[in-house]
């Protein structure tokens, strides 16, 4: 990665995805050998579940409520029922009801939505799904750095060795926090991180209008990535805004005729609540959690921190929301006034920059939803120029984000559980880089990257990131 040498490079490269999984595996192993009982859980805990098809009911519970609110014509708006009169935390638009729809469509008896009471087969329609987009993400990782690095003039190196780089970064997939949480939470985030990562590899190649469907799959299930929209057209971007702006406006008018005008206008309620609340529990990887978390020292009843609360939300801050409200805007900002680089063809740095942007902005940013860090770890491991210092960076953020490092927990009582958002600080490193030009390519270093035939020819010192 980043090395001038082309003859060596495809071993080397490969040598160092594998030493990259054997050090987060090292990171695990210390974690369980030395932590206390209670805080030795490691991600390898999560990638055993997947692998065995165990996954719970965090999207799937609260969805097939708020389905089963719809389908029964109950009176009442569907958020002002489930969501504020129940307090059933079901949080996605009306439109995200069509996921649990469509897998009941096809077989409701193997349909998860109360893992406790759930009597089908294993694995079920929910896990078979989860499986698709957690092998979806690998295979468009991989794709993404076999395509970088041929961009970069780096050979294949043969079938043995592009064998090992794909195995190897299945294998970091399947021990990548975010990724394998989602999974075994049950949640449609693993949807999400799936349509992302091929979305980055259709923007990478040239296919913006494809890039511009997927995101719109993920904005009828997340609608704040919409601000993708706004990025795109600020950059003339036509395909990608036709193609999602199309998709979304479909897709929402076809809601609205299925499950009503009232209650889409409803979920503006929900946002509006949580917007200005956000969570205190640890898991939220967000500036509103920092936040939060500190005032938990003082009131911890109130915003409760390493114990799960299903009907509580912290109560409304006004230092929180202010906080919480300059830091997105200053997040956001920065992505959407980030200046184009001769060291960008393709926009592909600019696009991970406001998706990442997108994710950490949120005042709610689960830890879950960081599984769209691991195909951005994968471009900028790729562009990653012939600096150590850089190079270093970025795998220490990598093993931040690819670990679930219990023991931060202990710091919960004080002002130092800041220390529990070390996967906020990793996305955060990563953001830097992202908005950061290497030092190597500002001075002309490296080798020219051919763009794919989409694209015009690249100036000369310019290089293109998959």
């Amino acid at each position: 990665m980043g090395l001038r040498n082309p003859s060596p490079a495809p071993a080397r490269i490969a040598i160092g995805l594998v030493l990259l999984l054997l050090g987060s595996l090292a990171v695990s192993g210390a974690i369980w050998l030395a932590a206390p009982a209670q805080y030795n859980e490691t991600v390898l805990r999560h990638t055993w579940d997947v692998l065995r098809a165990e996954s719970g009911d965090d999207s799937w519970d609260p969805s097939g409520h708020a389905l089963a609110h719809v389908r029964s014509r109950a009176a009442g708006p569907l958020y002002a029922t489930v969501f504020f009169k129940h307090g059933v935390r079901y949080q996605y638009p009306p439109s995200a009801l069509f996921a649990l729809a469509a897998m009941q469509w096809i077989e409701p008896a193997r349909v998860v939505v109360d893992d406790q009471a759930y009597k089908g087969s294993r694995p079920a329609i929910n896990d078979l799904a989860g499986w698709f987009f957690l092998l979806l993400t690998a295979a468009a990782c991989a794709a993404l750095l076999e395509i970088g690095l041929r961009r970069r003039g780096i050979p294949c190196g043969g079938t043995a060795l592009l064998a090992l780089r794909v195995a190897a970064v299945f294998a970091l997939t399947l021990t990548f926090y975010p990724v394998v949480k989602a999974f075994t939470l049950g949640q449609i985030q693993t949807w999400v991180n799936g349509a992302f990562a091929l979305a980055l590899l259709c923007w990478a190649t040239g296919r913006k209008a494809a890039c511009g469907l997927l995101v719109a799959f993920v904005c009828l299930i997340k609608p704040h990535y919409g601000l993708l929209l706004l990025w795109a057209a600020l950059r003339c971007e036509w395909r990608f805004v036709h193609a999602c702006g199309g998709a979304i406006a479909a897709g929402v008018a076809v809601s609205i005729a299925v499950l009503g005008w009232e209650n889409h206008v409803d979920y503006l309620r929900v946002l509006s609540f949580l917007s200005e609340r956000g969570e205190s529990y640890y898991p939220n990887q967000s500036i509103n959690g920092v936040l939060n978390r500190l005032m938990s020292v003082s009131s911890p009843q109130d915003y409760n921190n390493v114990y799960w609360r299903e009907a509580h939300f912290p109560p409304f801050t006004p230092l929180v929301y202010a906080g919480t409200l300059a830091s997105s805007l200053l997040i956001l900002g920065a992505a959407l006034a980030r200046r184009r680089r001769d060291n960008d063809e393709g926009r592909v740095l600019d696009f991970c920059t406001m998706v990442l942007s997108l994710t950490i902005a949120s005042p709610i940013a689960w830890e879950h939803h960081y599984g769209v860090l691991l195909p951005i770890f994968a471009v900028l491991f790729v562009r990653s120029p012939a600096d150590n210092s850089r190079l270093a960076w970025l795998v220490l953020f990598y093993l931040l984000a690819a670990n679930f490092i219990q023991a931060a927990n202990a710091l919960a009582p004080t002002v130092l559980n800041v220390g529990q958002s070390y996967l906020l600080a990793a996305a955060l490193g990563a953001l830097v880089l992202l908005h950061l030009r290497p030092a190597a390519l500002a001075a002309g270093q490296g080798a020219r990257e051919p763009a794919p035939a989409s694209m015009a020819a690249i100036p000369a010192g310019a290089r293109t990131a998959a």
